[in-house]
């Protein structure tokens, strides 16, 4: 773990960010001295001590509480980030996948309980990087960190300036899959026009997302062609046809436990599993995943529905929350009754009963841009973008540079995924 105190490192800074007293208050430096260190802190805002430190994964469980009292004060809620999802990843995840920890705490008292303001997961692998990045692996959709309401802009400043200070190689940071119309990203934009640092907003695209209380007949009728609508219907009634169609949830821990195995089992049974790209094809994501539902399951996170064939799931889906913020993590289906559009049936089952629950404002549908099925069923679109912006106004120029390789490196990976699929007629997903 890297721990520091961080004064804010120039006049301009000190001017917008009010007055910064770079002196020792006396104030122990609590994670520090569970590792037997003295006090180290310094660098107070308004006459509170802050401090930033990079954590391990087993260095941040030990703020899990602080943590989730976080989440909770968050300017946007982000359910890839919460303890029951992140530090589980982290501690299934092989060593190069696993991500660190950059916290902002708020030690306000000597005996109190550490109270953080902001949580960003970071990929800081070993060796020379221009550009320090957000961490989001594949089974994670959204890379928005975690700022509190009232102090996000102490929190991300601070940020800013340990990055500065222990990574003097990078010129800029990248937080990938943020919204581009939330307050993170408006707080974003705001702090680089105010310290006259760079940024910008890269793979902008727009995905499906699902506003609670909208009258889905009507959005569905609108979304949809009258052909389209028809033959659903028809689908539907071969599948009736069949026995008895049902739709279930499964939420607490028990029967997530079942319910989680039959997913994989499912989604195993599909193209992912003949691909080797199913949550069960790795043995350690498929840990993970049995973790992370469990303990997100125990704090009323996490449910699986399921649309049923005479008993038997011909199509589910993971269904991740955190406060009034859903996210339909992940789909499978039967595909030997891919005739009859048993995800689609799926989708429309949950969408109708989705909508109407006063508990969720929003629905993530955690799609690529473009998804050929739930961008029909949902018109509602979320914008998404990578955002990158410099760390300091010493490093612009850099940035600049270090920005136009990683566009020309995202093209380039770009035509090689086409000619990919063009040369095996797969297609994305």
């Amino acid at each position: 773990m890297t721990d520091q105190l961080i004064p804010f490192p120039n006049k301009q800074s000190r001017s917008q960010m009010g007055p910064w007293i770079n002196e020792s208050l006396g104030v122990p430096d609590l994670a520090g001295a569970r590792r037997g260190r003295g006090p180290e802190l310094r660098s107070i805002n308004n006459e509170r001590p802050l401090r930033a430190q990079l954590l391990d994964w087993q260095e941040a469980a030990e703020l899990s509480d602080a943590w989730t009292d976080l989440m909770t004060r968050s300017m946007e809620r982000n359910v890839f980030l919460e303890p029951g999802f992140a530090l589980t990843a982290a501690q299934h995840f092989p060593p190069a996948r696993r991500p660190s920890f950059l916290v902002v705490s708020d030690a306000d008292k000597a005996n109190a309980p550490e109270r953080l303001i902001g949580v960003c997961a970071l990929d800081v692998p070993d060796g020379f990087k221009s550009l320090t990045h957000g961490w989001l692996p594949k089974q994670a959709a959204l890379g928005t960190p975690l700022l509190d309401k009232t102090q996000g802009v102490e929190a991300i400043d601070l940020m800013l300036a340990w990055i500065e200070r222990e990574q003097p190689q990078t010129a800029g940071l990248l937080l990938p899959s943020i919204a581009d119309n939330g307050p993170t990203a408006a707080l974003l934009r705001e702090r680089a026009e105010a310290r006259s640092l760079e940024l910008r907003s890269i793979d902008m695209g727009e995905r499906a997302i699902l506003y609670g209380g909208v009258d889905v007949e009507q959005m569905l009728h609108k979304a949809m062609s009258a052909k389209h609508v028809k033959e659903l219907r028809r689908q539907r009634r071969r599948l009736e046809d069949m026995g008895e169609l049902t739709y279930s949830s499964a939420a607490s821990p028990a029967e997530i436990r079942l319910a989680v195995e039959a997913f994989l089992t499912l989604e195993a049974g599909g193209w992912k599993g003949g691909r080797g790209t199913a949550l069960l094809s790795d043995p350690a994501t498929a840990s993970f995943v049995r973790t992370m539902t469990r303990r997100l399951a125990r704090e009323g996170k996490c449910r699986v529905d399921s649309l049923d064939l005479n008993g038997v799931p011909i199509a589910m889906g993971i269904v991740l929350s955190t406060g009034a913020n859903a996210f339909l993590w992940k789909i499978a289906y039967d595909e030997s009754k891919a005739n009859h559009s048993p995800g689609v049936q799926f989708t429309l089952e949950f969408t109708r009963r989705q909508a109407p629950n006063s508990g969720v404002e929003a629905t993530d549908s955690c799609a690529i841009p473009d998804h050929p099925m739930i961008d029909r069923l949902w018109p509602d679109k979320l914008p998404m973008a990578d955002i990158a912006f410099s760390i300091a106004q010493g490093r612009v120029k850099s940035f600049d540079r270090v920005y136009r390789r990683e566009l020309l490196r995202r093209r380039l990976r770009l035509l090689a995924k086409r000619a990919y699929y063009a040369a095996t007629g797969r297609k994305a997903s």
